[in-house]
């Protein structure tokens, strides 16, 4: 069972600080005199390569705009209650080792600090996947028509709402067993095509396939060629989950979900051997493990 490579839509994150950082950077090295510096917090303390890291940020006083700079990108904080919060993916490309997140803020009254979080990357082992595939199945994945599709769930994974739709861990969208996981390197006719970045779900054909969690539908496709009929909702946040190879779609793009809600059924549409859900989580358009988020326990559950 298989499904089609995302590789192609691991899109640099866009900075949301507009000229914040650019501008205050070289002012940000110093806590300003008198600005005591805000609770943070991070959780888990050490992720695992393909995982995501939780930052919350809880401002002694009035705060303006703060920041977290990892892995080379920006990254805004956003409102979530009484605090802020940022969730950075922990990419497949990142090294496992020692690593550094700098968190900068300014507070409404002008003054202005940058704390330096150490994060410590745990390694982990990804299965090795060889497939066989005809002449015109592989040719599927570098037909011209694919490029619309491509463009279309690339901007969709580009969202990044500041209200935050998830309450809760994220649930399994359909009941069935994982055949292939994440970050498995997939082979296909001998030659490395690309990293597994969801897991496959086999289930019967017409199974139903639930929101993992709250929010807004930002795709739904019923005309692709290689992803087959397609749903991206859009949880807030920068978090987002794709489901592909659907049979039948029961939401519509700009549609409010709920958890557990029935959005579609499981199918073998686009490149499929048979019926499964493949299913991912992106945060920041970054792959990130969909089982993390399944299994997510407090305090790391938002």
């Amino acid at each position: 069972m298989r499904d089609i490579p995302l590789a192609e839509l691991q899109n640099p994150v866009k900075a949301r600080l507009g000229g914040f950082l650019g501008a205050a950077l070289c002012a940000l090295w110093l806590v300003a005199p008198g600005a005591a510096a805000p609770d943070i917090a991070v959780f888990p303390e050490s992720p695992r390569v393909g995982e995501a890291m939780f930052v919350t940020l809880r401002p002694e006083r009035a705060l303006l705009r703060a920041a977290c700079s990892w892995a080379g990108r920006s990254y805004e904080f956003l409102p979530t209650g009484e605090a802020f919060e940022v969730v950075l993916p922990i990419s497949l490309k990142t090294r496992p080792g020692a690593g550094r997140a700098t968190v900068y803020w300014k507070y409404a009254d002008g003054a202005m600090g940058r704390l330096t979080l150490p994060v410590q990357v745990r390694s982990r082992r990804f299965e090795i996947q060889r497939l066989r595939l005809s002449r015109a199945q592989e040719q599927k994945y570098s037909a011209p028509e694919t490029k619309r599709e491509r463009e279309l769930i690339g901007t969709a994974l580009d969202r990044v709402e500041p209200e935050r739709y998830w309450r809760e861990r994220f649930l399994m969208p359909v009941e069935g067993r994982v055949s292939t996981g994440f970050g498995l390197q997939r082979y296909i006719n001998g030659r490395l095509v690309y990293r597994h970045r969801g897991i496959d779900i086999a289930a019967p054909a017409g199974t139903p396939v639930r929101a993992a969690a709250d929010g807004v539908v930002s795709l739904a496709d019923d005309s692709f060629l290689l992803h087959g009929k397609t749903i991206v909702i859009d949880h807030g946040h920068g978090i987002s989950t794709l489901y592909l190879h659907l049979s039948e779609l029961a939401v519509a793009a700009g549609e409010r979900v709920s958890q557990g809600q029935i959005i579609a059924t499981v199918g073998a549409t686009g490149v499929a051997t048979g019926p499964h859900l493949h299913f991912a989580v992106y945060a920041f358009h970054e792959a990130v493990d969909p089982l993390f988020w399944i299994n997510l326990e407090p305090p790391g559950q938002p």
